[in-house]
């Protein structure tokens, strides 16, 4: 017997109707005419990708959140998750990188696995976004023009009093580089400053991971133990001897012993000082609750820095690039300064930034700097790049009908008898040509086009034969 059960929507989508669609049209044409009289010009990119596009540098976050499988070739491919990274692949295949600076602009749906136990009405797995990517714009100028053209686009949109909250990935890497620790140890604490901003439950919480991890070695451990950062062969040898519960030499497989043993006594000799990561993670947490206007934020950043040490020489490219802002229109006083910014996109190396509805937390989309994407996608050097890009679904619920267009009339149009078909076609043709939608009809009682133009919200007009017409009373 046939399954005739109902086949539900996924939770992690939802349907649009006219209005919704209306609405949603609405804001995205105004998005497109707002970039393109900045001279970004559009671009469009395939919603399947190579999975690989979306892992090379996006981090665990974004990879954990991917819409994958193999395709029936079986070859690993991916619903977007975002725009950038397409973009960017398309300037280093298509294009080319000669004739930089390069602007485009994109809108479309991108689709991104919600995080367990998130609801679907809060984290919805499938949204529009609308955006810009500033290809060969150095800092700070290059962040200034996407910043100003992320605000003012939120302007012009009608949301009132919009605000941009910057931080600066590129500081915090800067000054990280003064404890002496790994690439990898670094990364973790920058990719840690989110949840840092909590307190000092999260500074726990982030060293237990640390050492979850691995990141460490015990300032008490030796080489024999395999926590120095000394660890010899032998001492490796004897480790894995006791592990494996045999001679090293009895080890099968395609490396060799010896091998091995370098492999990891190199992964031992990388291992942190947990000294010297206790200290950054001390630094990195008291650094992302600093917050606020911008010339009081950046003194206490500073501050920051110094009691711990460091120089306040890296905060002058956060200070250049909000200067730039406002130089370009965006008002100080809609500016948030916040060392604690964070995005689930490992690739920004620069300034980072949140858009928000006057209310500070309802978040409308966001940005920031990947200098480094370019290459890790191909292109053979660092270029420098900067984007940003709306979630049009928020915008929508933000702005409830705002420049929506007027719906269009529409008109149902039935022969007023059997010899009037043609008749009646040839009048819903020529009000199309008007600009005026039109349904026809098949011959019917004046009750049933009653009931059929309220479904569809129109008149009902009848047609003669000979061409002319009778409006029938709703």
């Amino acid at each position: 017997m046939a399954n005739t059960s109902l086949v539900r929507r996924l939770p992690m989508a939802r349907d649009l109707d006219a209005d919704a669609l209306g609405r949603l049209d609405a804001v995205r044409s105004a998005c497109r005419q707002h970039l393109e009289l900045r001279g970004y010009r559009q671009l469009d990119t395939p919603l399947l990708e190579q999975t690989e596009l979306f892992l090379r540098k996006s981090g665990g976050e974004l990879a954990s959140r991917l819409y994958s499988f193999a395709d029936p070739g079986g070859y690993p491919v991916s619903l977007r998750p975002e725009f950038t990274a397409p973009v960017i692949r398309h300037v280093i295949e298509v294009v080319g990188t000669a004739g930089t600076p390069l602007r485009y602009h994109y809108c479309g749906p991108v689709f991104r696995y919600p995080t367990p136990g998130t609801p679907a009405e809060q984290e919805p797995g499938v949204f529009v976004q609308a955006g810009a990517e500033l290809i060969g714009g150095a800092a700070p100028f290059g962040d200034g023009e996407i910043i100003s053209t992320a605000w003012s686009g939120l302007e012009e949109l009608g949301v009132k009093s919009p605000r941009v909250t910057i931080g600066h990935v590129g500081l915090l890497w800067q000054l990280l580089g003064n404890f002496g620790l790994s690439d990898r140890a670094q990364h973790f604490l920058v990719q840690s400053v989110g949840r840092l901003r909590a307190g000092k439950d999260a500074v726990a919480g982030t060293r237990k991971a640390a050492q979850e991890m691995g990141l460490f070695r015990s300032n008490g451990s030796t080489a024999k133990d395999g926590g120095s950062g000394g660890a010899s062969t032998d001492a490796v040898e004897s480790l894995l001897s006791r592990t494996l519960g045999g001679p090293i030499g009895q080890i099968s497989g395609a490396r060799t012993a010896e091998e091995v043993m370098a492999r990891l006594a190199r992964k031992l000799q990388s291992l942190d000082d947990e000294a010297a990561l206790n200290r950054a993670l001390e630094f990195v947490a008291a650094l992302a609750t600093v917050r606020g206007p911008v010339a009081a934020t950046v003194k206490r950043g500073r501050a920051a820095a110094r009691a711990a040490g460091l120089g306040d020489a890296p905060f002058a490219g956060l200070v250049a690039v909000v200067e730039s802002a406002v130089a370009q229109g965006v008002p100080e006083n809609s500016i948030t300064v916040d060392f604690g910014l964070a995005r689930d996109i490992a690739y920004y190396t620069g300034c980072v930034f949140d858009l928000t509805a006057s209310d500070g937390t309802t978040s409308l989309g966001g940005g920031g700097r990947y200098d480094g994407l370019m290459n890790s996608l191909g292109a053979g050097e660092d270029i420098p790049a900067i984007g940003f890009a709306y979630n049009l679904d928020v915008l929508v619920e933000v702005l409830p009908g705002a420049r929506q267009g007027k719906p269009r009339k529409c008109e149902l149009i039935a022969p007023a008898s059997p010899d009037a078909m043609q008749a009646a076609i040839a009048y819903a043709a020529e009000l199309r040509r008007s600009g005026t939608a039109a349904i026809v009809s098949p011959p019917a009682t004046k009750q049933e086009l009653r009931a059929a133009a309220r479904a569809c919200g129109a008149g009902v007009v009848l047609v003669a034969a000979d061409g002319s017409t009778t409006r029938v009373p709703a």
